[in-house]
């Protein structure tokens, strides 16, 4: 058997225990685990072993040492990338992070209007819907869009109703065609226009 092969048996029949192993090392060093670093690790020392053919030291202990260091220097090398180091893992929603910031610049009566035409083109699209669609579709479209949990699955569970991701898809495709910005901006306009 050669060395690259008795590398990958032995990572294989040791894989659990290796995993576990080099996950508690990173949370005692204070890494983040990765498992894709892990796994392209194995990869890329059975690669280098096949391509020199050999390795220095095949015992158990030397393939784990080997196997090790390795991934070792991966880690901190992913850590070194610029795509990482200038990554911020605080920032998790960073779509609600730029509505805040976006929100902050407004003064207190540009975010009521800002906030109020987001209200009014909600319930412009929903009234669309409920004019232009029967009662099963609106009561579909209406659950799906309100309730950011709501996952087709849960949908079809909760309303007993078949065909529920076809429906809400009517639906929006509808108002994708049929809706433009410009004429609820225009009916907001109309009705707040000279309050605001």
């Amino acid at each position: 058997m050669n060395d690259a092969k008795r590398f990958i048996n032995y990572i294989n029949d040791h894989y659990n225990e290796l995993y576990n192993r080099f996950q508690a090392f990173c949370n005692d060093k204070n890494y983040t685990f990765d498992p894709d670093i892990f796994q392209d690790t194995i990869l890329k020392c059975y690669q280098l072993i096949d391509k020199q053919g050999y390795m220095k030291d095949t015992t158990d202990k030397g393939i784990e040492n080997y196997f090790f260091m390795s991934f070792k220097q991966n880690l901190q090398r992913e850590s070194q990338y610029a795509r990482n180091m200038k990554r911020d893992n605080n920032i998790v929603n960073l779509q609600g992070a730029n509505e805040t910031y976006l929100n902050s610049l407004l003064t207190e009566q540009e975010k009521l209007k800002s906030d109020l035409y987001k209200d009014f083109a909600a319930l412009y699209l929903l009234k669309q819907v409920e004019d232009n669609f029967d009662s099963e579709h609106f009561y579909l479209f209406r659950l799906k869009v309100f309730d950011k949990t709501m996952t087709y699955r849960k949908l079809s569970e909760k309303t007993g109703i078949k065909g529920c991701r076809q429906k809400v898809v009517d639906c929006k495709n509808w108002l994708k065609q049929n809706v433009k910005q410009e004429d609820i901006r225009k009916e907001f306009d109309n009705i707040y226009g000279e309050i605001l």
